[in-house]
């Protein structure tokens, strides 16, 4: 009853950050979009893997070192970490998964062995998730950025753009059956306030259709 009471008033607050007039962001360059992209700061944030939801409260910040670490607060389990190694390099050699990392290799895995699928998709989710933080705070990082109104590039990566009225996605495929996607939407001024990734089945019909999703909200 009590993990209901701070879900619930998690969520309130987590709505209550969408509630403010966003840009109409069609008709802009996505090189531009790119840039508003939101990679650190805090705010509130929603996982879901598996039917599992955990909402948190969240620091995100990018070390002198380049290690990116996002801090989740999240009632009745206390502070979980993810750390992205050194996002300056492509990869690098992982300590040993701890707190929010393990949580979310878990799930994936856990949902891919019962469905008779093999579990390497749960690492092959994080490699790409180290991918787009490259991507988002490929400024703060130094790296190289190629994008046109179709398509972004950041080393070897290549995620595909479309921009609609309220949305900014990118898209790349992980496996023969599964995609992930980030979107960015809520556009005030220069910065996009919420960020989702997804990691879903390529198949619109399948009732998994959404595998894992990360929400941050920022404030």
């Amino acid at each position: 009853m009590l993990s209901r009471i701070y879900l619930l008033i998690l969520f309130v607050t987590v709505s209550s950050c969408s509630l403010f007039k966003s840009q109409n962001i069609q008709e802009k360059k996505i090189e531009d979009l790119v840039s508003y992209l939101q990679g650190t700061g805090e705010g509130k944030g929603r996982l879901g893997i598996n039917r599992q939801q955990y909402l948190f409260g969240f620091d995100a910040l990018l070390k002198e070192n380049n290690d990116w670490i996002l801090a989740a607060n999240i009632p009745l389990h206390g502070e979980e970490v993810l750390m992205l190694r050194n996002l300056e390099k492509v990869s690098v050699d992982e300590d040993k998964a701890d707190g929010l990392e393990i949580r979310i290799q878990q799930g994936i895995s856990d949902y891919l062995k019962s469905q008779k699928q093999s579990p390497h998709l749960s690492k092959d989710f994080l490699l790409e998730l180290r991918t787009i933080m490259r991507l988002i705070l490929h400024k703060k990082l130094g790296l190289e950025l190629s994008c046109s109104q179709k398509e972004c590039r950041i080393g070897e990566a290549i995620y595909q753009v479309e921009a609609t009225s309220k949305q900014l996605s990118l898209k790349r495929s992980l496996s023969k059956d599964f995609e992930i996607e980030f979107t960015a939407m809520n556009l005030t001024e220069s910065i996009f306030r919420r960020s989702n990734i997804y990691l879903q089945s390529k198949n619109k019909s399948s009732s998994a259709l959404t595998l894992l999703s990360l929400e941050l909200f920022w404030k």
